[in-house]
């Protein structure tokens, strides 16, 4: 994008108000709350009961004790039961052995005893203590979900993560990373992989992002123009981006590129022959902040951001020097990643104390493989789960790739970061 260019955004109102929130949201002059408020007759640090609705799939943390999820509130108690509805959401943490009692393959999936299905949409009530971070359970004394037609969405949604999980972990190590890369559980990738892409400065592939969204908009694509009617075409688009978000879950990241991909979608229809990315970007980053306040200081949102706006404003600077110097196609991915780590390069630093330089060749070389394994494994899971006796040699061919992918990351990995 040339100079003059990009000066011609502080003229455009949207653009002006999304770096002025930018610079609120961060620059610690208006300090927004960091805990949640909650709404009830109840004193927060004495409530030992807590019963809502999960509002986001619960996520293993770091040392794998718990998970976490999001959860709104209807009422809540303390250990004198002295109970009252409520309002707020908050964050919980429940045990591994709870979460995992339906989870194939897991230590307590092998216990007895009743256990509940944790997802987003279930309605549970939960023993446990309030604590600065959040409600730690317990245990789980109830678990449904609602009597509609949002609440059957909600378990159908439920039983499909489960099954696939069941299907994924029956695939070994390459299941693994496959079911991180459809449906941002990483419960069965290797702790050993994971390392290795955060290191190698490729931690964006594992995340649900804008890769994963038009990867589906193009298989909605490719059938639409083999039918050959453009309105089926953009119908099978939005059901297709529709279907995957629902599936796997509204985070930080994934919900940017659904909404901006719903945008770009919009200015189409409306006839933009050459919508504004930018302008949507920064649209999308009010809109997200507004209706998902409890993202904005998520680190997976910062980057997300930061990575499309240094893709948006650098990528053409960069392509103009590398086209000089290598071919067209490989110019091409070279300029998009070196200038998305342009951008997030300084807030990797202050977050996390360092970065990798070394991801912007990585992810030009790995991008092209993982692209082609998540598409042979879309392929395998549907002939898998047509025909049953073909998913022994579609284990054998995604371990296959896997392999590869692991052993070119690997390599990657070996490069030092860049520390402070």
């Amino acid at each position: 994008m040339a100079v003059n260019s990009f000066l011609s955004y502080f003229k455009k109102p949207v653009f002006l108000s999304a770096i002025i929130c930018a610079f609120v949201f961060y620059s610690g002059i208006l300090l927004l709350p960091d805990k949640p408020e909650i709404f009830s007759l109840v004193e927060t640090a004495g409530i030992t009961r807590a019963s809502g609705k999960l509002l986001s799939s619960p996520a293993k943390a770091s040392n794998g004790s718990y998970y976490s999820a999001y959860f709104s509130l209807s009422s809540v108690s303390d250990k004198k039961d002295f109970s009252s509805s409520a309002k707020g959401r908050i964050k919980i943490y429940i045990p591994s052995e709870l979460v995992e009692a339906y989870y194939p393959g897991k230590l307590f999936s092998l216990s007895k005893g009743n256990g509940f299905l944790y997802e987003t949409g279930g309605l549970y009530s939960f023993s446990g203590k309030y604590t600065n971070k959040g409600f730690f359970v317990k245990t789980c004394d109830s678990g449904d979900w609602e009597k509609n037609i949002r609440g059957r969405l909600s378990k159908l949604r439920a039983l499909c993560r489960l099954h696939f999980k069941r299907l994924m972990y029956g695939w070994g190590r390459g299941g693994g990373l496959l079911l991180a890369l459809l449906c941002g559980s990483r419960e069965y990738t290797d702790p050993s992989t994971q390392e290795n892409f955060r290191r190698a400065g490729l931690s964006h592939i594992l995340a649900l992002s804008g890769m994963h969204l038009s990867m589906f908009s193009a298989i909605a694509i490719f059938f639409g123009n083999r039918a050959g009617v453009k309105k089926l075409t953009f119908v099978l688009r939005i059901i297709t981006l529709v279907a995957f978000v629902w599936f796997a879950g509204f985070s930080p990241s994934l919900t940017r590129a659904f909404i901006c991909a719903l945008l770009m979608l919009v200015s189409t229809i409306a006839g933009a022959l050459k919508p504004d990315i930018l302008s949507i970007l920064c649209f999308s980053f009010l809109l997200q902040s507004a209706i998902c306040p409890q993202d904005i200081h998520e680190t997976a949102f910062i980057l997300s951001y930061g990575a499309l706006a240094g893709i948006l404003i650098f990528n053409r600077f960069f392509y103009r020097i590398y086209t000089k110097l290598f071919p067209r196609s490989f110019s091409s991915s070279l300029s998009a990643a070196t200038a998305a780590q342009t951008f997030t390069a300084p807030i990797s630093l202050n977050i996390f104390g360092s970065f990798s330089p070394i991801g912007i060749i990585s992810a030009t070389v790995v991008s092209p493989f993982v692209t082609l394994f998540i598409y042979c494994g879309l392929s395998l899971i549907l002939l898998s789960l047509i025909f049953p006796i073909l998913s022994k040699p579609s284990e054998f061919i995604i371990n296959l790739q896997y392999n590869f992918i692991n052993y070119i990351v690997k390599i990657f990995s070996q490069v030092p970061n860049f520390s402070l």
